[in-house]
């Protein structure tokens, strides 16, 4: 536990006697955002305009394989109703010459990987586009055992969709796939991107990636397969890399959407090789189905886009020491069982969307039993930990009195916004009563102890990711 600087008598509460707050932690800086990635360049492009239709007549039958459970649901989809496509970016290092797998950082690894991997829920009858991102590191069962989930690639896209169906319990209707050298080209045939990079970048020395000054940075295809792909060198490993992965997709849609790429009828020609040769799709996916997905995606209005990244609770380690993402399992079931009900999941888990580390919260023994503050404090983080973050209790104490006959939570009438912040811990201790009162200084929620144990249970809280507008860019990189 974290305990800070021993409070003041500046305040009287009349509750609560003793104990030590810790100061409450600044919020953290870009930990949200859009998850989407190359793959998603793909589609916008196939959809910049309905006379680049031509260019991909030629290329759809070299694309199209046999992927075994793709568009094999229970019964055939109605008409009109949503799809789930499976979108997956591919480490694969076919197309890449020695020089290029030397200068990317992409040596001569057999097989391939799922690189970037997202689920698409689109509906046609509403043009509502709802994405999931996972981790590459997230640990699933693949197969008859456990591993990270982008490994199931490396048995084959039927492997791969499989573990996606196992996790998520939904049947999958399409499947989109892009190796390296398609990012690289693609990037290269539209002249690259220009992404605003609020911050350095230290050298990574797994994909020779450096930026040394902050500002915006003119990715060329090379340049961009590193930025996409460095996770050594940025905070959070995967997690952080997929935040880059964002902002790179937010800056490829204005890019790719622009005036200049539209009429640039080169650039479009160049297209091209790059599909015939980079791209894989599941059979019954073809030419006029890429057009309608990349036009929806083209069109970008954010009111109809809900993105997210898989529920999970950060990095961890196995057994034997192999770093990995853990999953937030219930938090995972509530997601999908709401995509399979045609809703939004960040409506399914009714707790308020507030980053629980940034709730102060104290406990507090309301009764003669000792350590029954203490035992609170432990089933209470345990309870609230989410993919928004952790409970970290800021004090422990004695209460007033010792003769509450139950359980209650108590926020500060004082502190806007305390009512929200002491429903989601309520969320975690059903049936106890809430209401507004005194709090000590720095505290927001008190939860004050009974006789009886406390029974928690586990807070599933799923946040949508704030969804960036193309053209919006940080102070840091605006023009004087």
């Amino acid at each position: 536990m974290r305990r800070k600087e021993r409070l003041g008598p500046d305040r009287l509460t009349g509750m609560i006697r003793g104990g030590r707050v810790r100061q409450r932690r600044l919020p953290r800086l870009f930990r949200n955002k859009w998850a989407l990635t190359g793959i998603v360049v793909l589609l916008v492009v196939v959809g910049v305009a309905g006379w680049t239709a031509w260019l991909f007549f030629s290329t759809e039958k070299g694309t199209q394989e046999d992927i075994s459970g793709v568009g094999n649901g229970d019964s055939p989809k109605p008409e009109g109703k949503p799809e789930l496509v499976l979108l997956v970016g591919s480490d694969s290092r076919v197309g890449l010459t020695p020089e290029e797998k030397i200068d990317l950082g992409a040596g001569d690894v057999p097989g391939e990987r799922a690189d970037t991997l997202i689920l698409a829920q689109i509906d046609p009858a509403t043009e509502h586009i709802t994405m999931v991102q996972f981790p590459r590191d997230l640990w699933v069962s693949v197969g008859d055992k456990k591993n990270k989930i982008n490994s199931a690639l490396e048995s084959g896209e039927d492997a791969l969709v499989q573990a996606v169906e196992d996790l998520t319990r939904l049947d999958i209707d399409r499947y989109v796939q892009i190796n390296i050298a398609g990012f690289k080209d693609l990037v290269d045939a539209i002249g690259g991107v220009d992404v605003c990079v609020p911050e350095p970048i230290e050298f990574d020395p797994n994909t020779g990636l450096e930026i040394a000054e902050p500002g915006i940075v003119h990715f060329s295809g090379r340049k961009a397969v590193r930025f996409v792909r460095s996770r050594h060198s940025v905070e959070g490993g995967d997690l952080g890399r997929i935040q880059n992965q964002q902002k790179f997709m937010a800056a490829a849609i204005d890019k790719i959407t622009s005036v200049d790429t539209l009429l640039h009828l080169s650039r479009i020609q160049e297209l091209q090789g790059v599909l015939k040769k980079n791209i894989t799709v599941d059979q019954s996916t073809g030419l006029f189905d890429l057009l309608r997905m990349g036009q929806r995606f083209r069109a970008f209005n954010p009111s109809q886009f809900e993105a997210y990244t898989a529920p999970n609770l950060g990095i961890g380690t196995t057994a034997n020491g192999l770093s990995i993402v853990v999953p937030d399992m219930p938090a995972m079931k509530v997601m999908f069982e709401a995509l399979a009900r045609e809703e939004s999941p960040a409506e399914a888990d009714q707790v308020p969307n507030i980053d629980p580390d940034s709730v102060s919260v104290g406990v507090y023994n309301g009764t003669y039993k000792d350590g029954a503050a203490a035992a609170a404090e432990r089933a209470l983080e345990k309870a609230i930990r989410t993919s928004q973050g952790s409970l970290d209790v800021a004090e422990v104490a004695n209460a007033e009195r010792f003769n509450y006959r139950e359980t209650v939570i108590v926020y500060s009438k004082d502190e806007p916004g305390a009512a929200k912040m002491a429903k989601l811990v309520s969320a975690a201790v059903p049936g106890v009563s809430l209401r507004a009162g005194e709090t000590k200084s720095g505290i927001d929620v008190a939860v004050i102890v009974g006789p009886k144990p406390l029974p928690t249970k586990p807070v599933v809280q799923i946040q949508a990711l704030p969804i960036p507008k193309p053209g919006a860019v940080p102070e840091v990189c605006r023009s004087e």
